[in-house]
């Protein structure tokens, strides 16, 4: 008897431990809904962090991405190809994927039923050369990095692949002062922040909404999730994602924004802002991808802009703009300019801005590099460096302009100002055109006798291998009569 009683009683204390564990695991499952492994391979350890895919959201079809044999979620967003504005564009869709991860790692990308002839893996200057067999393309990669693949010289359903590092000390739900939206689908319409508050998105998770912050500090929107605006209308709706207003001490961090229904990450007269690892695709009018308007110490760092419309712009509306760093950004430009200034320039000044380290994979529009002053404001020590144009195809379709650079003072559709402006010192430094549809051509043009552009430093200009050393070399139009002191060089 005694002995039948501990026999059940061992059964009992057995299944209840079983239970204790499943709901253990079940918990973990909820609350970070992620899955993390670690790969060892002789000496070499990398760890991966994968997310689900949320419920409800419908991936792409066509492709299959696998890391060290794992199966990674693969969405499909909007993207658009049309070359000239229009209000109510047709769109296409692209796939894009993410995980996290350190170490080193195989991918593999299966196109089921295409027969792969040629792969190219972007941005050109990380070397990655895949393995190809069949409907399979397969490669390492040893470090996070923002990937853009694409089959057959089709730039068409192009694979964003956007791997990110390991995240250190994400919040947890609950914490003080987190806004937190954990794996899944959030409908959370405009989410209201206060000072010294974080919005943590977490991988896995897409939210439908936008954050407006007026008059803040100390402000964090982190994580590795989305933040999706194709629910909204762009007529109806204009939603801009991010939209900071006279905020100072900002942090954007690791978050992807898809489909905004209007500009995409806008800050207006702040000061002290630093968005890092950042990733757009936007596809709809006006869906410019960074925006800075009359801010001061703003810094922008590792991230992946693809936009319908400008892609990284400074303007000046109400206030002076000084300090402004766009470094180590990878561009794809749909519709109008790359790396852009104006044509809004109401500002006194708008002066030291820096557009480093940035490789353009596709310009397909408008300028790549352009100061377009349509107001009063005087623009000085403007500084465009180791800029890299993989495919200039600028003017090749639509109402697009073979630019390569465009600097000019004039009148445009924005100008609010009835005086004109002047531009200053301006330095383009290791400038390198890879190939395009045709060669680039240039544009400097002043305004008048007292509003002119000086002092330009062309140094070091190579467009399809060919290294410039004068302006009829790259087919510069100068407007000799308003624009003073024009150099080119090779140092």
């Amino acid at each position: 008897m005694i002995g039948s009683n501990v026999s059940t009683a061992l059964k009992k204390n057995l299944i209840c431990l079983i239970i204790v564990i499943l709901a253990i695991i079940a918990t973990a499952v909820i609350v970070f809904d992620v899955y993390l492994f670690t790969v060892m391979r002789n000496k070499d350890q990398a760890k991966i962090i994968l997310y689900p895919a949320p419920s409800g959201i419908e991936g792409a079809t066509d492709i299959i991405l696998t890391v060290e044999g794992k199966p990674v979620f693969v969405y499909d967003t909007a993207v658009n190809f049309g070359r000239t504005f229009s209000r109510n564009p047709g769109l296409e869709k692209t796939p894009m994927a993410y995980f996290d991860f350190s170490g080193t790692v195989n991918i593999e990308v299966k196109a089921p039923g295409i027969d792969i002839d040629s792969v190219i893996i972007r941005p050109l200057s990380l070397g990655i050369v895949p393995v190809v067999k069949g409907d399979t393309i397969s490669f390492k990669l040893e470090r996070p990095a923002q990937l853009t693949i694409e089959i057959n010289d089709d730039v068409h359903r192009a694979i964003h692949l956007f791997t990110n590092p390991l995240e250190e000390g994400p919040p947890e739900p609950g914490d003080p002062g987190v806004h937190y939206f954990g794996p899944g689908v959030h409908t959370a319409g405009r989410i209201e922040v206060k000072s010294n508050e974080t919005v943590y998105i977490a991988g896995g998770a897409v939210v439908y909404g936008w954050i407006h912050c007026s008059s803040l500090e100390n402000i964090k929107i982190i994580g590795r999730g989305i933040i999706d605006g194709s629910i909204y209308d762009r007529w109806e709706d204009t939603v801009v994602p991010i939209n900071l207003f006279s905020c100072k001490n900002i942090i954007v961090d690791g978050i992807t924004i898809l489909d905004p229904a209007a500009w995409t990450l806008n800050t207006y007269l702040c000061e002290n802002i630093k968005i890092n690892n950042v990733k757009i695709i936007s596809a709809r009018p006006n869906s410019d991808g960074i925006t800075t308007q009359s801010c001061k110490d703003l810094t922008v760092t590792d991230c992946f802009v693809r936009s319908w419309d400008d892609s990284l712009v400074v303007k000046g509306y109400d206030g002076d703009v000084k300090g402004i760093t766009f470094d180590n950004i990878i561009i794809w430009t749909d519709l109008a300019q790359s790396c852009e200034i104006g044509y809004e320039t109401r500002a006194e000044t708008i002066e030291d801005i820096y557009f480093k380290n940035i490789t353009i994979l596709h310009n397909f529009h408008k300028p790549v590099m352009s100061i377009h002053n349509s107001d009063n404001a005087l623009i000085k020590n403007v500084h465009y460096e180791n800029i890299v144009v993989e495919d200039a195809q600028m003017g090749a379709a639509g109402d697009g302009v073979n630019f390569l650079i465009d600097l000019f003072i004039d009148i445009s559709q924005w100008s609010q100002s009835s005086e004109r402006g002047n531009i200053r010192d301006i330095y383009f430094d290791n400038i390198k055109v890879l190939s395009g549809s045709f060669f680039p051509v240039s544009r400097i043009k002043g305004f008048d006798g007292n509003h002119t552009i000086e002092n330009i430093h062309i140094n070091n200009l190579e467009i399809f291998g060919e290294l410039i050393l004068n302006a009829e070399e790259g087919k510069f139009s100068i407007d000799e009569q308003n624009v003073k002191n024009v150099k080119f060089s090779n140092k």
